[in-house]
C-alpha cells in the first residue's frame, strides 16, 4: 500500500495538560471493541471507576461527558487518568489516533491531521512555511478497485497535487490562486472556466447565508454558541461589513499566506472524497465555503481587536474544524451544492 502524509505529521507531539483547548472536553469518547473488553477486565478501584463510566447503546460503547462537558477521566490538571493508571498502551483507538485521520482507497492511504487540535494548528501555521508530502510503501494490500475507480483515483490525486502546487506558489493573491483551482476543476470536468463558475451557485452566497449553514448544525459547546451568535450579528450588520476593505488592507500579506495555507489543508484532506461522493464539485463546494467562513470568522475577530495575529488564525481554524469536521452530517451540509 502507498501511504502519503504531510511532513508535519512526524513533528506533532501531544502537549497534554498544556493544551489551551483539550480534546478530552466537548466530545464523547467512542470506545473500540478491543479497548472496551480490556476496560471491562480491569480490577481494583480504578477498574470499578472505569466500568461505572462505560455506557453501551446499540452495541456501541463510549464514555459520556460529565456535567462540566469533560471526559470523566480528564483530571483537574487536564491529564488523562487512564493514561496515568494503566499506561499509554491502554488508551482506546479514538484517543490514540486523534488528531490523525486515515482514508484508504484501494492500495492508497492518505494520512493527515485535523486543525481542530490547537497544537497541530500552531505547527501548521507557524512552523510549516511550505508543506511537503511524504510517500512510503508497505506490504499491506488494500481493497481491490475496478479499473475505472483506479483511473479516477489517479486523476483525482494528480489534480489535487496540481491544485496544492498552485496554492503554494508565492505569486498571486489567495483569491487569484483559488480562482485557478476552480478553473482546474472545471477543466477536469470538461467545462470552460466561465461554464464552471456559472454552474456554481454557492459562489454567490453572502456571509449571512453561510452562517445559516452553521446554525443548522448542533453546537459543540457554549463557546461555539456564543461565537456563532456574534458571527450572525456581524453577518447582517452593514456598518460592520463596510469595514471588510479595511480588514483586507490591514492584513494584506499575512492574510494571503494564512488563507492559501488553509486552502492546501482542505484540498489535501477532501479531494479524495470524490471517490466516495462521485462528484468533485461537492468537495470544491465544501472547500470554498470553509475558506469563506474561516475568513469571515477572522474578520469578526479583527472587528473586536482591531488587529489579527497568527494566533487568531490558529484559533478560528481550530474552532471551525472542531465544530464542523468531526461530524459527517455537518460536512455533508457544506458539500450540498444546491
Amino acid at each position: 500500500m502507498i501511504i502519503e502524509y504531510p511532513e508535519y505529521y512526524e513533528r506533532f507531539r501531544c502537549i497534554g495538560g498544556s493544551c489551551p483547548d483539550t480534546c478530552c472536553a466537548g466530545w464523547e469518547v467512542d470506545i473500540d471493541d478491543e479497548s472496551g473488553d480490556y476496560y471491562r477486565s480491569v480490577t481494583g478501584d480504578f477498574g470499578k471507576r472505569l466500568n461505572e463510566h462505560i455506557c453501551e447503546c446499540d452495541g456501541e460503547r463510549y464514555f459520556p461527558l460529565t456535567k462540566s462537558n469533560r471526559c470523566p477521566f480528564l483530571n483537574d490538571k487536564n491529564l488523562c487518568d487512564i493514561y496515568i493508571n494503566l499506561g499509554e498502551e491502554s488508551l482506546c483507538q479514538t484517543c490514540t489516533e486523534y488528531p490523525r485521520y486515515f482514508m484508504d482507497i484501494g492500495n492508497y492511504e492518505q494520512v493527515d491531521m485535523s486543525l481542530s487540535c490547537m497544537e497541530l494548528a500552531r505547527i501548521f501555521y507557524t512552523e510549516t512555511e511550505h508543506i511537503n508530502y511524504i510517500r512510503s510503501e508497505n506490504d499491506v494490500c488494500g481493497d481491490e478497485l475496478s479499473q475505472d475507480d483506479q483511473a479516477t483515483l489517479i486523476e483525482v490525486l494528480a489534480l489535487r497535487n496540481q491544485c496544492i502546487s498552485v496554492m503554494q506558489d508565492n505569486d498571486g493573491s489567495f483569491t487569484e490562486k483559488f480562482k485557478t483551482v476552480r478553473d482546474l476543476v472545471s477543466e477536469a470536468q470538461g467545462l470552460t472556466s466561465e461554464e464552471g463558475d456559472t454552474a456554481r451557485p454557492y459562489l454567490t452566497e453572502d456571509y449571512s447565508e453561510l452562517i445559516v449553514l452553521l446554525e443548522s448544525m448542533d453546537s459543540i459547546n457554549d463557546t461555539w454558541t456564543e461565537k456563532l451568535n456574534y458571527y450572525k450579528k456581524v453577518s447582517v450588520d452593514s456598518k460592520a461589513l463596510s469595514r471588510l476593505g479595511d480588514f483586507f488592507r490591514d492584513t494584506d500579506g499575512s492574510l494571503d499566506t494564512w488563507m492559501s495555507k488553509t486552502a492546501v489543508y482542505f484540498i489535501f484532506r477532501y479531494f479524495i472524497d470524490t471517490l466516495i461522493d462521485g462528484d468533485i464539485e461537492k468537495e470544491l463546494c465544501l472547500i470554498h465555503r470553509s475558506l469563506r467562513l474561516i475568513l469571515f470568522m477572522l474578520f469578526a475577530e479583527w472587528l473586536i481587536k482591531g488587529t489579527v495575529q497568527v494566533t487568531d488564525i490558529i484559533y478560528v481554524s481550530h474552532l471551525y474544524s472542531k465544530q464542523v469536521e468531526h461530524d459527517d452530517g455537518n460536512v455533508s451540509v457544506l458539500k450540498d451544492t444546491i
